[in-house]
């Protein structure tokens, strides 16, 4: 689809606010490190702890080495799952912000034209009736 000058893309908004909130470039490339993490780290740690329990449940190790790896495995989670989802939460609400913004300035954009259209109607309206007369 072909873009129009009078309509923005709500990437460009989104783009234009993280270059606001830290215009310094390690702040863009931790954006993207973070970003990639959220995204292939997450089923790898799922891999995690299917990997160690597997383990937990053959090997011939007391119950308090079990439990402590539970433990360790259930932290890990914790520890990287839930940051990562909640980075993926907030950049699907800046995408749900910015395409409001694009939808609210588009329509205004579309109302405003509306009622250019309606003002010129209305002139050519009041020239017709005179020239009826």
């Amino acid at each position: 689809m072909e873009s129009h000058p009078k309509v923005r893309h709500p990437e460009t908004l989104i783009k234009n606010a993280k270059a606001a909130k830290n215009p310094s470039k390690a702040y863009l490339i931790n954006d993207r490190v973070l970003e990639w993490v959220t995204n292939h780290v997450l089923a790898s740690v799922l891999l995690f702890d299917v990997a160690l329990i597997i383990p937990l449940l053959s090997i011939p190790a007391s119950t308090t080495v079990k439990i402590t790896l539970g433990v360790i495995s259930g932290s890990w989670i914790q520890w990287w799952a839930l940051p990562a989802l909640q980075r993926s939460q907030n950049k699907i609400q800046d995408q749900n912000d910015a395409k409001a913004e694009v939808d609210h300035e588009t329509l205004t954009y579309l109302a405003k034209l509306q009622d250019e259209q309606m003002t010129k109607l209305n002139k050519i309206d009041e020239i017709l009736d005179e020239v009826k007369k």
